[in-house]
């Protein structure tokens, strides 16, 4: 079942392409990591395939009505600013807001959907907190939340492990498996290599807006890669990768 297909998917800016013809295709049960340097063109491949930005090509997301496209895919941006003094429960019930057609007001099922992503990301006890007073890592924390509450079959997440400290990084991680396990998809634009190697099912690498690899964490992460797009230099120590240097002029 494909949750997400692009077909010569292209953004062109200015007259220059940032995403340049990508073909992709996200079936169930996967966790994709979505990799690549700085201005690689990952947020912008993926704010094209959900119609936040003009793109050519296909994307069966923009195919969609607006409101049936947020059922079947759920977006976090990098930003994480929360603008209004509402309770954590408050605005993680905004997800979901796709099921409130005609000023319907939230069901039992849409509080058990908002106490489970609540949970998922360690927020039970902050419930009733008012989310602007939170740390900037569990503000983040309530965004993803508020996308897990929307219980859509696929999620966009544009580097979601940002700003949270190495136990909820894992933890997020480990939430998008079980997601996964369960048949649901991630499509994740990450920096950190060795936490994309060991928890994504597959690596989408994406450099200067071209799709340049797409396979198993072991298969995009070559040493030609490496040196190529990211100018470093890593190893495998079992299952984990590791960049180990970074090659001379590149910084």
């Amino acid at each position: 079942m494909s949750l997400l297909s692009l077909d010569l998917l292209t953004v062109m800016r200015g007259g220059c392409p940032v995403v340049d013809g990508v073909t992709l295709e996200i079936g169930a049960g996967e966790v994709v990591g979505l990799i690549g340097p700085n201005g690689a063109g990952k947020t912008t491949m993926m704010r094209g395939a959900l119609g936040l930005l003009a793109a050519s090509g296909g994307s069966s997301l923009t195919a969609l009505h607006a409101r049936d496209r947020a059922k079947a895919a759920a977006w976090l941006p990098q930003a994480r600013e929360i603008a209004w003094p509402v309770s954590v429960e408050t605005l993680v019930s905004l997800g979901r807001s796709p099921y409130l057609a005609g000023g319907r007001k939230l069901s039992q099922a849409d509080h058990e959907a908002v106490a489970q992503a609540l949970e998922q990301m360690g927020l039970t006890a902050f419930a009733r907190r008012d989310a602007t007073a939170l740390s900037g890592g569990e503000q983040a924390r309530v965004l993803i939340a508020r996308v897990l509450a929307q219980s859509t079959p696929l999620i966009m997440a544009d580097e979601p492990v940002a700003g949270l400290d190495p136990a909820h990084q894992f933890s997020l991680m480990r939430v998008f498996s079980k997601l996964a396990q369960g048949g649901k998809s991630v499509l994740v634009s990450m920096h950190d290599l060795g936490l994309a190697a060991q928890h994504c099912t597959r690596l989408v690498m994406i450099h200067r807006g071209k799709l340049v690899a797409d396979g198993t964490p072991r298969e995009v992460l070559s040493d030609d890669r490496l040196r190529d797009v990211f100018q470093v230099c890593g190893r495998w120590d079992g299952d984990a990768f590791h960049v180990t240097d970074v090659l001379e002029g590149a910084v």
